[in-house]
């Protein structure tokens, strides 16, 4: 199936969402506190904030105070404040304990650094998630010498929060939805006869599963029979030519008999045979415990030998497991195999959200890409669509392909990379690459995905560079 790149469908990721930072970490007052362990992430209705300040090179005098003010900031001015961070030296913390912790809000946390030691301050807050804060900054402004206004403060970007875009691709239109059910059937017919008796030893059941399937097909008032084929099989038991007759004879046997039960027109009923099914025998020698099993398959795959030789061959050579083999793979190679073909309507998608609850299999790609669109991206509605399509055509590099960004949207990256290594090397394929790397914190390997989707013309991967800061 073919399927068109021209249109697609972009997608915020789901939480949690932080870009790795540039550096591994952000340092502040004159370089002697590092900034570490940043988790910046949206749980339920609140975003959540968190950093390590790690003072070990700090040297505070006694009478100095520090006061850090995080916020967060979007790109078009935007911002909330985040509870300040006071750092205090000796008498600056007995200061601050007596006397001017009420000259600072009261969610303000304050810390007295003990020069010479190692000591690091965890910081947590968290506050109500706006959705102008998906593509915005986590921001340290530093109060080094009491001035007091944040605005006029050196401003570190300590972490960025904006989400890489992900890029579905909308499968083109399956012009012709053409659909088959198939099976096996085992119709016992007298030795040397042609002749169909309904009601001959196992035949009610088989011809049951055949005419169930074309009737299922028949009423289904969403498609359309074109054909239903019989394929008659014999076992190699009796002469070649003898075998042909028997096959063809009751192969056309019962496609007629099919054919008036189920008031079928001529014009779609198709007959074939095949005079001995030797590749199935081929196939129950090759995984049974016969004594002499790979000698017998080198005489089956002998094609020196004529279908006669095979048969008088094994059996002269090998009478016990000759025997073995008629009593117990030969009655199975008698079968009958059916396939009955059709075509689909096509459906809305109101139809094929109905379809896609009831019989799937009916929907093309394309129908079931519109479906989605109907569900917000990363909702398990979402994201059913996508697997059911690639469990339906698990080979397809569309249908892998936006099964993998699915599966990024819910966080599965594992999963992810699995269908991406089936859906091919396009451009879409490398943006997708480049958004697992970047959450797994791979930078490089993001701008490299990145760079080469966006050369192949996906703009999703471009703003993914621009967040960058490419």
């Amino acid at each position: 199936m073919k399927h068109s790149t021209l249109l697609y469908m972009s997608a915020l990721l789901a939480v949690p969402f932080a870009l790795p930072s540039q550096v591994c970490a952000q340092k502040l007052a004159g370089n002697t506190i590092v900034v570490e362990d940043k988790a910046v992430e949206k749980s339920g209705d609140n975003l959540i904030v968190g950093f390590t300040f790690n003072m070990d090179s700090l040297r505070l005098r006694s009478n100095q105070r520090l006061v850090f003010t995080p916020s967060v900031r979007s790109l078009d001015g935007q911002s909330r404040l985040l509870p300040m961070v006071v750092v205090n030296g000796r008498k600056q913390d007995i200061s601050y304990q007596r006397y001017a912790s009420k000259d600072y809000p009261d969610d303000a946390r304050a810390v007295r650094r003990t020069n010479g030691k190692a000591q690091s301050f965890r910081y947590s807050a968290e506050l109500p998630y706006e959705s102008w804060m998906q593509n915005a900054d986590v921001v340290i402004a530093e109060d080094l010498c009491g001035c007091g206004d944040v605005e006029e403060q050196s401003q570190t970007v300590i972490q960025r929060m904006r989400k890489p875009y992900i890029a579905y691709i909308r499968p083109a239109a399956e012009a012709r939805k053409a659909r088959s059910e198939q099976g096996r059937a085992f119709i016992d017919f007298p030795v040397n006869k042609t002749t169909l008796y309904t009601d001959y030893r196992n035949n009610p059941a088989e011809l049951a599963k055949i005419l169930n399937t074309v009737n299922l097909v028949k009423t289904d008032k969403n498609v359309e029979i074109t054909r239903v084929e019989i394929h008659g099989y014999a076992s190699p038991e009796s002469p070649y030519e003898h075998n042909a007759m028997l096959a063809d004879g009751r192969a056309k046997t019962l496609a007629e008999h099919v054919r008036r039960l189920a008031g079928l027109d001529k014009s779609v009923i198709a007959v074939a045979s095949t005079p001995e099914d030797w590749d199935g025998l081929r196939q129950a020698v090759a995984s049974s415990s016969l004594e002499h099993r790979q000698e017998i398959l080198d005489i089956i795959d002998d094609a020196a030998l004529d279908p006669d030789a095979r048969e008088w061959k094994i059996k002269g050579t090998y009478p016990e497991d000759y025997r073995l083999m008629l009593n117990t793979f030969y009655p199975a190679l008698r079968h009958s195999d059916y396939v009955v073909s059709y075509t689909v309507r096509p459906f809305s998608v109101e139809e094929a959200k109905e379809v896609l609850r009831t019989k799937p299999g009916q929907l093309s790609l394309e129908e079931m890409y519109l479906v989605a669109q109907t569900y917000e991206p990363g909702s398990q509605e979402f994201d059913d669509v996508f697997r059911t399509a690639v469990s339906l055509y698990p080979d397809d590099p569309t249908a892998n392909l936006n099964a993998a960004c699915a599966e990024i949207e819910s966080g599965d990256y594992d999963s992810a990379l699995r269908y991406l290594d089936k859906a091919g090397a396009s451009p879409y394929v490398a943006n997708a690459r480049g958004v697992i790397a970047l959450k797994r914190g791979d930078e490089a390997e993001a701008r490299r995905q990145f760079a080469i989707a966006a050369q192949g013309g996906v703009k999703e991967a471009q703003h993914n560079l621009e967040l960058l800061g490419e």
